[in-house]
């Protein structure tokens, strides 16, 4: 059996595409030898390489946008922008507005593992060392913390004090990490949940609309950089329309948007393996 390296790109709620794609690994009943995460890819990331089927993970998201207890679900009734981020803990914390730790018990319910060393699939999460603007691989000890360094988006998420260095969202420096796991394995699949810019509007978008499409456009140009130098075996882009960075609440249509990317990941998995 070839080794193949999974690598989950960044792309805030488009990430939930990264779902489908896993589910095609287990309808073909394999397994990736190593798999490597940026910001929601790191999170898809570490809870399908702790054992969370995708299945699970569906349900988790279906409880945190549709169950009526939830934040999300007002969210989903008001399409209020504002409101989403009640979803997440507000404070005065140096360097972020949104503190993380409602979050944080979110994934603890959901990553079946603590740390790096307990995952049933090597795993490797890029953060950003905010200090030297570096990239940061990270691969062992506290998980937990390794993937809140890696989707803590500036601005939104204060930094995260790791391994003596002050990291920051993976997406600034390797919004796409399929090169850090090449020579670990035969072949390497990298799933691009980047935005492609649709002009949804006339006249000037709003500040935070600005502000994340700005990362967008930085995390687009690294990655065509980095297709210069190296590519993957296989590269999947999921040409998500219509969704913005946040929001999540769109779950239904980033899944029925991404079932022909998963459809062409199949079969070039398999005529991989042939």
């Amino acid at each position: 059996m070839k080794k193949i390296g999974l690598a989950l790109g960044s792309g805030g709620a488009r990430g939930l595409a990264h779902i489908l794609m896993i589910e095609v690994f287990e309808e073909l009943g394999i397994t990736p030898s190593i798999i490597s995460g940026s910001s929601i890819g790191a999170i898809i990331g570490a809870s399908y390489a702790s054992g969370t089927s995708t299945k699970e993970i569906k349900e988790v998201v279906n409880d945190l946008i549709f169950h009526k207890n939830s934040k999300f679900w007002e969210l989903h009734k008001k399409s209020d922008y504002t409101k989403m981020l009640n979803f997440f803990d507000f404070g005065l914390k140096p360097g972020g507005i949104i503190k993380g730790e409602k979050f944080l018990k979110v994934l603890k319910n959901e990553i079946k593992a603590d740390k790096f060393e307990d995952l049933k699939i090597p795993l490797k999460i890029i953060a950003t060392n905010y200090w030297d603007h570096s990239e940061v691989i990270l691969k062992k000890g506290d998980l937990h913390k390794a993937v809140i360094s890696s989707f803590s988006l500036p601005g939104l998420f204060p930094p995260v004090n790791c391994e003596d260095k002050l990291l920051i969202d993976g997406g600034m420096s390797n919004p796409l990490p399929y090169d850090i796991i090449q020579k670990k394995c035969d072949f390497t699949i990298a799933i691009d949940v980047s935005a492609k810019k649709d002009k949804i509007q006339n006249g000037p978008p709003p500040s935070y609309e600005v502000l994340f499409s700005a990362f967008q456009i930085m995390q687009n140009s690294i990655v065509a950089e980095k297709l210069k130098r190296t590519k993957p075996d296989i590269l999947i882009n999921t040409e998500i329309k219509g969704i913005r960075i946040h929001e999540f609440m769109k779950a239904e249509s980033i899944y029925k948007q991404s079932i022909s990317a998963k459809d062409k990941l199949k079969r070039l998995i398999e005529q991989n393996l042939d």
